[in-house]
């Protein structure tokens, strides 16, 4: 039977649409630069996209970037700022290719991995983001009331780290970019939940930032740490089988 996945001509299986944006915290390991993978990645930069600390999304662009990279033969697409996730159902129905807009996705996997009583534990860059317009971007990528979630916001409970990189998601200009500021501030607010949460069983990172700092993040909390960067890799294992033997 002739295979359904595309044939990935150029060899780049994942597709991943990016605002046309530079600031210092995009170097390998952040998930928008191509060289934090293995393999190659197809990158599309979209103009007007819309704002994503409303976030009013210029869906018609989003969706056009899409079939264009199906087009050029990218077997899935991802996108660069978990809070796309709002868009999740609209853009997975533009185009005939599996579609994972938000590391959030990850979080209905990851509880049922883990024992019943215990909850998954959420990093994001904004709370209020989170449960806007009724929880719209939590139920968009499959987390309802019966998935106990714990959820800290950077915004809430680390406002200095928005001085360095964090802001640049709210539309502050970046003029201090401190790596270790960061690592910090994220690592506090990791081991602040699990103190006061014990029952968190493991941490997902919903922001497209915060995979410079999975590691020590894991290492601080000693449990499992899965970001947007996990996502892609888990997709394209998926698209892209390896014979080991």
């Amino acid at each position: 039977m002739k295979s359904k996945i595309p044939a990935c001509g150029l060899g780049e299986a994942i597709g991943m649409i990016v605002y046309r944006v530079w600031y210092p915290a995009l170097i390998r390991g952040h998930h928008n630069v191509a060289s934090t993978y293995e393999f190659p990645v197809r990158i599309k930069f979209i103009e007007d996209w819309g704002a994503c600390n409303a976030p009013k999304w210029n869906v018609p662009n989003w969706i056009q970037c899409a079939k264009e990279l199906e087009k050029e033969g990218v077997a899935a697409i991802t996108t660069n700022c978990g809070l796309t996730g709002t868009m999740q159902e609209e853009l997975a129905n533009a185009v005939n290719i599996p579609v994972f807009t938000s590391s959030l996705l990850q979080v209905p996997f990851v509880y049922r991995m883990l024992r019943k009583d215990k909850k998954v534990g959420i990093l994001i860059d904004s709370e209020a983001a989170a449960r806007r317009n009724d929880n719209e971007l939590l139920r968009s990528c499959g987390i309802d009331e019966s998935i106990p979630i714990v959820l800290y916001g950077m915004g809430e409970h680390q406002p200095d780290a928005n001085d360095s990189q964090f802001g640049v998601l709210s539309g502050r200009p970046v003029s201090d970019y401190d790596p270790k500021k960061v690592e910090e501030a994220l690592v506090s607010l990791g081991n602040k939940m699990v103190a006061e949460h014990p029952d968190v069983g493991a941490i997902v990172l919903e922001c497209t930032e915060m995979p410079l700092y999975a590691a020590a993040v894991r290492e601080a909390t000693g449990l499992l740490v899965f970001d947007s960067t996990t996502l892609v890799r888990y997709v394209y294992h998926a698209i892209v089988k390896k014979h080991y033997f």
